[in-house]
């Protein structure tokens, strides 16, 4: 196995990128992963991709721009039509690679970043599997769900900070996860448990998104594009997700011509390791292979 820095271009910006390549003859099929809301790839993702590439598959492990190493301003800037162009435009670069299989490419994602491979994958019919991890994929059913007490200061948050997007000033910033008393995307007693989980020691993550992102992501419904993805699509749904919608997730499996869910019971942040990491894994791996390698 070996990891190779790379850059990619999206709509004239640098998206920065690992790409792993496993032993064995070339083209290989591949399997492109990116992350949640403001999360890098240094949140776990090398972890999924070394178990991808250890069954025999390459991996194109990216950041979104304006996060990361990947270029854009400002910084922190969570922009849907944005990071679906990221995805189109890393699809684009792993089927130009010369050791990579064009007829072989596999979508990865989770959170946010599970309800953009529905969409990427609805869009791009010449992709040939998908796996979408505790995914978000009806930002209504997620807002249903919230209170209105907690979600009132965000909102005046998001409009501020969209206001001082038009005028061109620096963005203003909400926390993504925060603990109860805190303004932040997702509130939980068990924040220090939870990030754990997803930060590796000696990883620094910017634990903020620009506020604007609240005025969009509750009408971002990837759920309304899974009839239209004709490539086998594994859920994987933990049971106890209070972060975005486990009915809405099954509901994808249900519509998708090709669909499949696997529940577990967990919680947004245990796909990240210890028992359902190893559950996960065992699960997508099999599907990868039986999908790339069959």
């Amino acid at each position: 196995m070996k990891r190779l820095d790379i850059t990619f271009t999206s709509q004239g910006k640098r998206c920065a990128a690992w790409l792993y390549l496993p032993s064995g003859s070339a083209p290989f099929p591949c399997v492109i992963l990116a992350h949640g809301l403001g999360a890098t790839r240094e949140l776990r993702l090398d972890a999924y991709a070394t178990r991808f590439v250890e069954a025999g598959l390459a991996a194109l492990v990216f950041d979104y721009r304006y996060f990361g190493a990947s270029e854009g301003e400002p910084r922190g800037l969570v922009k849907i039509t944005d990071q679906l162009a990221d995805w189109a435009a890393a699809i684009a670069y792993t089927r130009a690679h010369q050791e990579l299989d064009a007829q072989r490419i596999a979508l990865w994602g989770i959170s946010l970043g599970g309800g953009h491979v529905i969409v990427a994958a609805a869009r791009d019919h010449g992709v040939a599997a998908v796996v979408s991890q505790n995914p978000f994929t009806d930002g209504f059913t997620n807002l249903a769900s919230a209170k209105p007490l907690e979600t009132l200061p965000l909102l005046g948050m998001a409009l501020r900070d969209q206001l001082q997007g038009w005028l061109r000033q620096p963005p203003s910033f909400v926390k993504v996860m925060g603990e109860p008393g805190e303004q932040a995307m997702f509130v939980s007693g068990e924040m220090k448990t939870h990030y754990h989980y997803l930060v590796p020691e000696g990883v620094r993550w910017e634990n903020h998104i620009s506020a604007r992102a609240l005025l969009h992501l509750p009408l971002y419904r990837p759920v309304t594009y899974a009839s239209h993805v004709q490539c086998p699509i594994l859920l994987c749904v933990g049971n106890r997700d209070t972060s975005d919608s486990p009915q809405a997730a099954i509901k994808v499996a249900e519509t998708a011509p090709y669909g499949e869910a696997r529940r577990y019971d967990c919680d947004h942040y245990d796909f990240y390791a210890g028992e359902i990491f190893e559950q996960t894994m065992a699960d997508q791996c099999a599907f990868l292979v039986q999908h790339l390698l069959g």
